[in-house]
């Protein structure tokens, strides 16, 4: 193992720790001490973003490894908006263990961390395409970790906390991930001449985005608020398969966005 490769390693196991003993010591109301392990681990992270893209020579977006290493930065600056905007400090603990989980994700496969832009990735749209997509993604994640954390609660009240929470969450992020799809579409024609393509990729991301939809039209609905659940349910899986099976697996993916595994 070059040194290189060593020092990533470190980075991504350290950055990852330090995000798990932030959520647990903050689930034990030791919030000054969990707030200085995510700091640490936050720090660690953007040594991480800082060393790729030395290495490249571009903003690392443009691989799994470099996603997955940025989105894990995503988390915080995004709490802190939440925080000051709707009051919802309690959520911090669920977004320490939501930055852990791309990097535990980076460490199970193969890390390029040198790795040569092609063409179609040197455009104007790459950056902020990229970027909204990881701002709704890291949303979108929290908000499926307190989905899971309000079924196992018993008291109604706090099942209600946890819908409002959720509901703000994807309020915040569903803009990101339509202004990506938006920027998408502006790159593919820009690149190939076409705006859509109908690709695995792009059918699937439409098909995530019309679910999420579908949740904010029920949630705020007396008749299909019921459906509201299954349709959040829905949008997350989608959102999987969009992020992580089209890119890893090479029998989902097309030539339009092999560039991406």
């Amino acid at each position: 193992m070059s040194d290189i490769n060593l020092l990533v390693l470190l980075l991504i196991i350290s950055s990852a720790s330090l995000y798990l003993l932030s959520s647990i010591v903050i689930f034990m109301k030791k919030k000054l001490l969990g707030n200085i392990l995510l700091a640490a681990g936050w720090v660690l992270g953007i040594m991480l973003f800082i060393e790729n893209w030395i290495l490249v020579g571009y903003p690392p977006f443009a691989n799994m490894y470099h996603v997955l290493t940025f989105l894990s930065l995503c988390f915080l600056p995004l709490y802190i908006i939440l925080a000051l905007r709707e009051k919802l400090n309690w959520l911090l603990p669920y977004f320490c263990i939501a930055s852990m989980f791309p990097l535990i994700g980076v460490l199970f496969m193969e890390r390029q961390v040198i790795w040569e832009r092609p063409p179609a990735l040197q455009s104007i749209w790459f950056v902020p395409h990229v970027l909204s997509y990881m701002i709704s993604y890291a949303l979108a994640t929290v908000a499926f970790i307190l989905a899971i954390a309000s079924a196992i609660k018993a008291d109604s009240a706090a099942r209600e906390d946890f819908s409002k929470a959720i509901y703000h969450v994807l309020r915040l992020g569903f803009p990101f991930m339509t202004t990506g799809l938006f920027l998408g579409a502006v790159w593919a024609e820009e690149a190939w001449g076409n705006y859509w393509s109908w690709d695995t990729k792009e059918t699937w991301s439409l098909i995530t985005w019309l679910l999420y939809l579908l949740y904010f039209h029920s949630i705020r609905s007396r008749e299909y608020k019921k459906w509201s659940k299954a349709f959040h349910i829905c949008a997350f899986g989608a959102l999987l398969v969009t992020f992580l099976m089209v890119n890893l697996l090479p029998q989902l993916g097309s030539i339009l966005h092999s560039y991406t595994k």
